[in-house]
């Protein structure tokens, strides 16, 4: 039998090997020209065994990336301990491009006495994968175009509420550049501090127990704050990033509503004045009542009949329901700013029922109050509410121009508050239930629509929600629903 060596066995080992690898294999001289090739690099390129071996390197080589491997084919060839990775685009013998990884070691021959080095070159055709990879990045740069064409400011944030991208409409507002936003966090950047000067943890903060629960959330009245120290007025949701149904972080959309406050504030003030003016005939009957008394009284005071005491007492309950009318009035005109409070809904509902018991009586309206309990305390600016409460009520009395019954019914739930309004006027027709609330539609002849959408407003604002049901003369009912402490 004939025997190989172990010579002979490695040769043919390596020579397989090297024909038959699944990628392009070359053996090329230290001036480099190809020595060597295999049948797969020659499929590559496109040119036969003979035709390539006649070839260099450079031949082959884009013009612009011949210089990236000049520096190996020199005198004083490079110390190659492992391997060099050079990217770079050949052409094809058709004249296409194509781009392939280069990956050079270097390997020492010896012949007889003499020893010579070559590199032997790994080559890769990497074209699909740089195609794609230019696909990717065309879509980053137009996902980042449609991202800096969109007004609000918005963060994408990771699990652990790192910034991973942006749009410039966030880095205007809160002064943060691409060196100062790089998985950095969100919270610790423009969401630390509240507006009362506490600082917010991340316990207690909305963004995080959005990220951490994976769910969407819509808060409408928040702060953040700036690069510079400064801080505004914001409204923002927060929605869940999802890779392959698996979900890997957040993306916040904010926007400054410092001007919309602004606004909102002013048509209260205007609103409010609206009010005081609409009221202050039934106002100035209500108090007409008490002074024709207290004048008769001071009468019989002066001509010394019956029992002074008797008058006094008389005298100092009608001062007194002169007072709160007056106080009352004064209080729903006051442009105060907006304060949050720990306060009992069902005196701040029996201080709108007083203030307008005069237009009732005069509209020949009654008031039923239904409380479930007498002390339900919710977080609210008392003012505002008074507000909302004599909008609503108001619109109940002009909605029974013959007069009629008014419903005013609180029970309390496990987390909220239910506030109806109930009334017997004219109702609203169906197919405007949708637009109640918007700015400048009313039912009302004369009407703007502007209370409604205040009042509807200031509701949102203390995290409460208002529905309105009503048939045509049956009646209408305003729903609010507001947490309780």
């Amino acid at each position: 039998m004939f025997k190989l060596s172990n010579s002979q066995v490695e040769q043919a080992l390596y020579q397989n090997a090297f024909e038959y690898a699944s990628n392009g294999k070359a053996i090329v001289t230290l001036d480099g020209k190809f020595y060597l090739v295999n049948s797969t690099l020659c499929t590559i390129l496109g040119y036969s065994k003979p035709e390539l071996q006649q070839l260099s390197l450079s031949k082959i080589s884009h013009l612009e990336d011949i210089s990236k491997t000049n520096y190996l084919f020199t005198e004083q060839p490079p110390n190659i301990e492992d391997k060099i990775i050079i990217d770079q685009r050949f052409i094809h013998k058709n004249g296409k491009e194509l781009w392939v990884a280069l990956h050079f070691s270097l390997l020492k021959i010896t012949e007889g006495s003499k020893q010579t080095s070559h590199y032997l070159v790994d080559i890769y055709d990497i074209s699909k994968q740089i195609e794609k990879e230019k696909e990717i990045k065309k879509l980053n740069q137009i996902h980042q175009l449609i991202l800096d064409s969109i007004s609000d400011g918005i963060y994408g944030i990771d699990l652990d509420a790192n910034v991973i991208f942006w749009n410039k409409a966030a880095e205007e507002m809160v002064g943060y550049g691409e060196n100062d936003l790089s998985n950095q966090n969100l919270h610790d950047l423009i969401h630390h501090t509240n507006k009362h000067g506490n600082k917010v943890s991340v316990a207690s903060c909305p963004v995080f127990k959005a990220l951490k629960d994976g769910e969407s959330i819509h808060i409408t009245d928040d702060l953040f704050w700036r690069k510079d120290g400064t801080s505004f007025d914001v409204e923002y949701t927060t929605n869940p990033i999802l890779e392959n149904s698996d979900y890997i972080g957040s993306v916040i959309t904010f926007r400054d509503i410092t001007e919309v406050k602004k606004t909102k504030e002013i048509l209260q003030k205007s609103e409010k004045l609206s009010l005081v003016g609409q009221m202050a005939a039934g106002i100035a009957h209500e108090i007409r009542n008490p002074l024709t008394s207290l004048k008769g009284f001071l009468q019989l005071i002066q001509s010394g009949e019956s029992d002074k005491q008797l008058y006094y007492k008389i005298m100092n309950e009608e001062f007194n329901r002169i007072e709160l009318i007056l106080n009352e009035l004064l209080l729903l005109a006051k442009p105060n700013a907006t304060t949050l409070c720990e306060k009992n809904i069902v005196g701040v509902l029996d201080q709108v029922v007083a203030i307008l018991q005069p237009q009732c009586n005069i509209q020949n309206v009654q008031i039923n109050c239904i409380y479930q309990t007498e002390e339900i305390l919710v977080y609210c600016d008392d003012n505002q509410l008074k507000q909302v409460f004599i909008n609503l009520i108001k619109n109940s009395i002009d909605a029974m121009p013959t007069g009629g019954e008014i419903s005013l019914e609180v029970e309390s739930e496990s987390e909220q508050v239910t506030i109806r309004v109930k009334d017997q006027g004219v109702g609203i027709p169906e197919e405007k239930l949708t637009s109640i609330g918007r700015p400048f539609f009313s039912t009302k002849e004369n009407g703007t629509g502007l209370g409604l959408m205040i009042s509807f407003g200031i509701i949102e604002n203390h995290n409460g929600k208002v529905t309105v049901t009503s048939k045509e003369n049956q009646g209408t009912t305003f729903t609010i629903t507001l947490p309780l402490l």
